[in-house]
């Protein structure tokens, strides 16, 4: 059976958020999940975490950096603003380095131990200047964990977002990464516009778990229900995709198409 990872994102954003990722790690449906560290509730949230099993014959847990959303009043820029000035030379490199810092530092005051990978919200991390800040804070740590990846991206064929989230920056991540002896993912796969019903979106999963290669990482976002807000504007989405991931359905479907959830052997 091919090897595919599933990664939830956003663990640490809200109590809905937080249970609907605990869940699906609980009863083996997850690979890992991804922390967002800003938010003020982030310390409670870790304490959650000693409910699952973390590290050998459990679940990963990442890092989610953020430096798109101002969670907890952190320092940001909108994604459009983060895309031109990082193309442009004109991100300021102090500030990304800082915020990564702190991220980096309040994952590992509250977990005692450094994330197993590092990717980030909105796929900034692939960014010019946020790429290199992020290499050199690893280099700083003498740590090695894997780094996520967003190309190649398996079918369905990209719209415009999946093509910009493939190409902004991931190669020349990838290649970085790589030279300084980070593992990375070949493939990927979860992208789409966050609009599709539990149905649509069993849909998608059997598309990418079709064309996937072996380790395949494919993104989640799944939570339980919750109100859109200015910090979870894509809420009705989750609650889809929870409701797939945790149903027999989506069992169904890895064993039809001859596929295991598990950790990553790249």
């Amino acid at each position: 059976m091919r090897s595919i990872v599933l990664i939830a994102d956003d663990f640490g954003l809200s109590p809905a958020v937080d249970a609907g990722i605990l869940e699906l790690a609980e009863c083996g449906r997850l690979s890992g999940f991804g922390c967002l560290t800003q938010l003020p509730r982030w310390f409670d949230s870790a304490k959650a975490l000693d409910q699952v099993p973390i590290g050998a014959g459990g679940v990963q847990v990442g890092l989610h950096l953020n430096l798109s959303q101002g969670f907890g009043g952190a320092w940001h820029q909108s994604l459009p603003v983060l895309i031109t000035g990082a193309y442009a030379g004109l991100l300021p490199r102090d500030h990304i380095r800082d915020s990564l810092r702190t991220q980096w530092d309040r994952f590992t005051q509250a977990l005692g131990r450094v994330p197993d990978y590092v990717d980030g919200h909105q796929h900034v991390h692939q960014l010019p200047v946020v790429r290199d800040c992020l290499l050199d804070l690893l280099a700083e740590e003498a740590a090695r964990p894997w780094v996520r990846i967003t190309a190649p991206i398996m079918a369905p064929k990209p719209a415009i977002k999946g093509w910009m989230i493939a190409h902004l920056g991931a190669e020349t991540l990838r290649q970085l990464a790589q030279r300084q002896g980070l593992k990375t993912n070949a493939a990927f796969a979860g992208v789409y516009g966050f609009d599709q019903s539990q149905n649509g979106y069993a849909h998608l999963m059997g598309e990418w778990l079709s064309a996937a290669p072996e380790n395949t990482v494919i993104m989640c976002h799944p939570g339980h229900f919750a109100n859109v807000s200015p910090d979870d504007p894509i809420a009705p989405a989750r609650a889809e995709e929870l409701g797939f991931l945790s149903s027999p359905e989506f069992d169904d479907l890895l064993s039809a198409h001859d596929c295991r959830i598990a950790q990553p052997a790249f």
